[in-house]
């Protein structure tokens, strides 16, 4: 039955320890994987670790084999615990990190290679991520997609995780086409800026620099040369960054770049030549009101603030912001994705609190006016 199951799919035939077989194209070539994250869908994978596997499972440990069953159908794949000050083990609820192609070749699941379960630990609503990155890339922003999924480990229920598309390759194509090849680096929990100290707390995750580093490296001399809007228009993508800026410090963020310097990826399009700031681990996002830019601390949101011109810019960006936010409804949007995960929210063992959208969506209609009540 699940061989019939496979094929009706389109999924790989018996992929643990079978032969594999190539599956049909996904869909639109520049939308691989969006069944994963398509609104209203729950999806349940189960994953199956030997007593060996849970033994070398630890921070930042390499991954471990699993058999991850999905729809009936079971992958060999990369199995990862991930999280900084969100870390948990299996005694826990932890958050995982999912790879087809860590021991099979081309191996996917319906144009999905890769993708991260988040465990929601800071987040008892669930629905924090799913509401940012919905923002960002209505704004234009590189960002993730977001979906659901229940998720069972060795027979035991975990509940209900978020869905985060991993930001791979295939995450570059999709968001750069035909400027994909460039330099993805990810930062660490600890201070991670654009300035000669900062450097140390970025990893290179993406990319074949033939002088690692070199061009993060030339990319802090000239912030440190250039004035923050000649900066912007000849290093970044200027409007893609103001954008994320601007919805970092709306929503707000305690915990982005904006006011952290954490939860975010810088990417050097090098065909371009252009960097982007691109979101990550937005469960703090939309938590109550508070000054706008109370907080900031990112040395470039700082420079633009302090900038006259880039300021104007700066909340030119907010104003749309906000305008983009309100048009969408969010809030409605955000308590639809609520009623569609609500008896998963409340029934899952490992939860953190109460689920309580409430909140979430009160914040989510009431924040675009506390924005424009600061802005000129």
């Amino acid at each position: 039955m699940s061989i019939l199951i496979g094929l009706l799919l389109g999924l790989p035939l018996c992929p643990w320890h079978a032969d594999r077989r190539e599956e049909p194209a996904p869909g639109p070539s520049d939308q691989p994987g969006a069944w994963l994250y398509e609104e209203g869908s729950i999806h349940d994978f189960a994953f199956e670790l030997t007593p060996d596997a849970v033994d070398l499972l630890g921070r930042d440990e390499p991954d471990v084999h699993a058999r991850m069953t999905y729809m009936g159908v079971s992958w060999d794949v990369g199995f990862k615990l991930k999280g900084s000050s969100t870390y948990q083990d299996l005694g826990g609820k932890p958050s995982l990190k999912v790879d087809l192609e860590q021991w099979v070749d081309d191996q996917q699941v319906l144009g999905v290679r890769r993708f991260t379960l988040n465990a929601m630990t800071f987040d008892s609503t669930m629905l924090r991520e799913h509401a940012a990155y919905r923002l960002y890339a209505a704004m234009g922003v590189p960002a993730p997609r977001h979906g659901w999924a229940r998720v069972a480990i060795n027979g035991e229920d975990y509940g209900l995780y978020g869905v985060i598309e991993t930001l791979d390759e295939q995450w570059l194509r999709r968001n750069f086409p035909g400027d994909s090849e460039g330099n993805l680096y990810d930062t660490t929990f600890t201070y991670a800026d654009l300035t000669g100290t900062g450097l140390p707390n970025y990893t290179l995750e993406e990319g074949k620099p033939l002088e690692p580093y070199a061009d993060l490296k030339a990319l802090v001399d000239d912030i440190d040369s250039m004035d923050i809007l000649e900066l912007l228009d000849t290093r970044f993508d200027r409007e893609a960054v103001l954008g994320m800026w601007a919805v970092d410090i709306a929503t707000p963020n305690w915990d982005g770049y904006s006011r952290n310097t954490n939860n975010y990826l810088l990417y050097h399009a090098t065909v371009s030549d252009r960097w982007y700031f691109v979101p990550w681990g937005q469960d703090t996002a939309f938590r109550g009101g508070g000054s706008l830019y109370a907080g900031v601390r990112g040395r470039l949101v700082t420079a633009c603030l302090g900038d006259r011109a880039c300021r104007a810019a700066l909340e030119d960006k907010l104003v749309t912001v906000v305008d983009t936010w309100v048009g969408m409804d969010l809030a409605g949007y955000a308590e639809a994705a609520g009623q569609d995960i609500a008896a998963d929210c409340a029934s899952d063992p490992r939860r953190s609190g109460r689920c309580e959208p409430e909140k979430l969506i009160e914040a989510l209609r009431e924040r675009p006016e506390q924005v424009r009540a600061e802005l000129p």
